[in-house]
């Protein structure tokens, strides 16, 4: 045994240093003629005006009041038009059955918490705990039928009771949800799938979360996404835990896209970027291609990666094998097989197309007798039969995933995950893939032509979170909105709209039936 008093002793009690720096916020501090100061340093006295007049402040102002007398008011006379419109599509009843463990009678239900989030995310919530601010409001809780809505602590509860399940069920949601944009009376020529990864960052400690140097050191998630080039709806997605790579779920992505877009298309071709080159996805696709009985081709254009037998093919082009294909660009074609240290020897050799682009020299001292041009190359890796500038050109125009990462970014805060458990925030990816489709269908189905192509933000501010007044009358609900604003023209028309592809009234807008 120990002598007694040798063991650890509990060292010094922690006490934050005082700041050198007095807090200064508080108004008692000031001296009391600042404000008279602020007064006497007016936009008049500073600026000069060229003669023009300074125009004083309105009169109405020095009798400012507040009144918190009007209930009925909403920052979201929108938002009940587009949950009209996902309900019509079957929100409630795709979740309903989301699985969640029941310690205990709750008010609200797993699927009905789920349409909460749904809609909170459409309406511009930037975190969901933010939704204790917006609890009573008239336009939201009419949209979703509730008295009031749940409070901050029940949906942290919520996300901290998901477990792979209930990520699980969101995920097939999703993916029932989006057959519908490929529901078209003729089959087309070609599908276009377009697979990217994004990071998303951490703040606190996370479940899940894993330090990278490509964020800086900083713990990260890695957010996955499968989009419909045609459409640009979220065919399949979720979040990955810290910096997972995604070619090893290549083959259940691909699965599901074929049971998404399996025969609806001619042709379908699948565009990533190099994260995705790798001998088994290419000869997954290839094997689908081969396969006669599936209906339809299967194609690829993946970024493919410099490397190995590649980089020695493209160091032994000759300078004729290179044509213009841009400015400051040229193109060549080189056919190489794939050399894996890992999987099985694939000796089959794939079109790969090359462009280099000048890179400028770099600001030396020294002088070279015979200066070498320095290039920049990229490579594209694919089965398709096209040009090669044709191809070129084609994954170029991948850069449309990009914009629905930033819409899920800026649009939907993909970045702001409310739970400390990585199912929860699992979960909650796909709630937000889910509140994003049912915003790009609803804008593409019930909004005018010149207004499909609006991001969530400014619709957000031309229709769903405009102020209105709520009139309960006896058998309907009337929303008035001032007249001098946008959404007094947008919003009854939308209405129509939804009502014609419901089976009702007229459509509107006379571009939406095309």
């Amino acid at each position: 045994m120990s002598a007694r008093g040798s063991g650890p002793r509990r060292g010094p009690r922690f006490t934050a240093p005082r700041s050198r720096v007095v807090d200064r916020r508080q108004p008692e501090q000031f001296d009391p003629g600042t404000l008279a100061q602020l007064r006497a340093q007016g936009a008049a006295q500073c600026l000069d005006l060229g003669g023009a007049e300074q125009l004083p402040p309105p009169p109405a102002l020095a009798q400012l009041t507040y009144a918190a007398d009007a209930p009925e008011l909403t920052g979201f006379a929108g938002l009940p038009a587009l949950m009209k419109f996902a309900y019509s599509v079957g929100l409630a009843d795709r979740l309903a059955g989301l699985p969640l463990p029941r310690k205990r009678p709750q008010r609200y239900p797993g699927g009905k918490l789920g349409e909460v989030v749904v809609a909170l995310l459409a309406a511009g919530l930037s975190r969901v705990s933010h939704v204790d601010y917006v609890t009573h409001d008239p336009g939201l809780t009419t949209a979703l039928g509730l008295e009031r809505l749940p409070d901050q602590a029940t949906l942290s509860r919520f996300f901290s009771a998901a477990g792979a399940a209930a990520v699980e069920f969101g995920r097939q949601v999703n993916r029932a949800f989006s057959r519908q944009s490929v529901r078209l009376p003729r089959r087309p020529a070609r599908l276009v799938v377009d697979a990217d990864t994004r990071v998303v960052g951490v703040y606190g400690k996370q479940e899940g979360a894993v330090r990278s140097p490509r964020n800086g050191g900083d713990p990260q998630f890695t957010f996955e996404l499968c989009t419909l080039r045609d459409t640009y709806d979220i065919l399949d997605g979720g979040l990955l835990p810290g910096v997972s790579h995604p070619a090893p779920l290549f083959a259940a992505r691909f699965a599901a896209l074929q049971e998404q877009l399996g025969g609806r298309a001619q042709e379908l071709i699948l565009c990533a970027d190099a994260a995705w080159y790798a001998g088994h996805i290419l000869r997954t696709i290839e094997a689908a291609d081969e396969d006669r009985p599936v209906a339809g081709r299967y194609r690829y254009a993946i970024r493919a990666q410099i490397r190995g037998a590649l980089r020695r093919a493209l160091a032994a082009l000759p300078e004729s094998a290179w044509r213009p294909c841009a400015e400051g660009c040229e193109l060549a074609e080189v056919r190489v097989a794939m050399r894996e240290a890992r999987g099985p020897r694939d000796h089959r050799e794939r079109r790969h197309i090359v462009t280099r682009t000048r890179q400028p020299e770099p600001a030396t001292a020294q002088v070279e007798l015979f200066p070498h041009p320095r290039y920049g190359y990229g490579v594209i890796v694919t089965n398709l039969e096209w040009k090669a500038r044709a191809v070129w050109a084609f994954y170029n125009q991948r850069a449309t995933i990009e914009s629905v990462l930033k819409e899920g970014a800026l649009g939907f805060h993909m970045d702001s995950l409310p739970s400390a458990r990585f199912a929860g925030n699992a979960l909650f990816c796909q709630l937000l893939i889910l509140a994003y489709n049912v915003v790009n269908q609803f804008r593409r189905w019930c909004l005018p032509a010149e207004h499909r192509q609006r991001q969530v933000p400014g619709l957000r501010r031309l229709l769903l979170a405009v102020p209105g007044r709520l009139e309960q009358l006896a058998e309907r609900l009337v929303i008035h909105v001032a007249p001098q604003t946008p959404a007094a023209e947008l919003l009854p028309g939308v209405l129509q709209a939804l009502q014609h592809w419901l089976g009702g009234a007229r459509a509107p807008w006379p571009a939406a039936a095309g």
